[in-house]
């Protein structure tokens, strides 16, 4: 009977034993868990303050300006430039004014309202701008000193429907009263969304690889996925100077939205 009892008990304080250990894996492993989910809710917050802190920030990487005269004396200025979003966040571009100024700093003429394209800018992606218009109060292209500009941005979380180029090929105008250069080819829609503004924009540069002026245009045609179209972008007019000089030519098409 003892023998039987000391056995009996060796089994109870086994079986204890085995009780007390599954009890401290258990805690342990709650505890595990519970840290992890705190360490997973601290980065989800982090990421959180970051997005909410995260802003676009528009800068001009290079521009160029030129002012001329035609055969009936009418003054014209022409403004392009590359513009890049230097900060966290998508870059919806609003308004952009353009002011030609004189040597003393006073206004010779503005151009209001000037697109960009596209006109959301992804974080370290870029956009061209490209206008000119004519200049009543000057009468001699050489009063046009400089140029100043407003470009008016907010951070958005939307992005670009960005569209695909092919056959681009870079033509120089045939006579002294043509435009200094323009572009043909054709624009693709990869997208499953249907393509019904279509906006384009051509970057000019020497063989350098230095800019020199934005043509623009648009096509009024509807793509679906997959579909094709053509395009010649010969505006804005470009100062005579850029003439014999562009090298390589970089298109920009998106899809234009309210």
């Amino acid at each position: 009977m003892k023998t039987t009892w000391v056995k009996g008990l060796g089994t109870a304080i086994i079986g204890l034993s085995l009780l007390t250990a599954c009890a401290e894996e258990s805690t342990m492993s709650s505890s595990e868990a519970e840290g992890k989910t705190t360490e997973e809710n601290t980065e989800q917050t982090e990421q959180k303050e970051q997005q909410e802190k995260a802003e676009a920030a528009i800068e001009i990487k290079t521009e160029q300006f030129g002012a001329w005269k035609d055969s009936i004396d009418n003054v014209y200025g022409s403004y392009s430039a590359v513009i890049t979003n230097t900060g966290d966040k998508p870059a919806m571009i609003g308004d952009i004014q353009i002011n030609f100024e004189a040597e003393d700093g006073s206004i010779l003429g503005t151009m209001p309202m000037v697109m960009a394209v596209p006109d959301i800018v992804m974080p370290g992606e870029t956009a061209y701008i490209g206008e000119n218009t004519g200049l009543e109060s000057v009468s001699d292209a050489g009063e046009v000193a400089g140029v100043s500009t407003n470009i008016d941005f907010s951070s958005t979380d939307e992005e670009p429907i960005m569209l695909k180029t092919e056959n681009v090929k870079l033509n120089e105008g045939k006579d002294e009263y043509s435009n200094a250069y323009s572009v043909t080819g054709t624009v693709i829609n990869p997208n499953e969304e249907m393509a019904d503004d279509i906006r384009l924009a051509a970057g000019l540069y020497d063989a350098d690889g230095n800019f020199l002026a934005t043509l623009t245009g648009s096509i009024m045609v509807s793509l679906n996925k997959d579909g094709k179209a053509g395009f010649e972008l010969n505006y804005p007019e470009l100062p005579k100077e850029v003439r014999g000089k562009a090298a390589e030519v970089k298109v920009k098409a998106y899809n234009w939205t309210f």
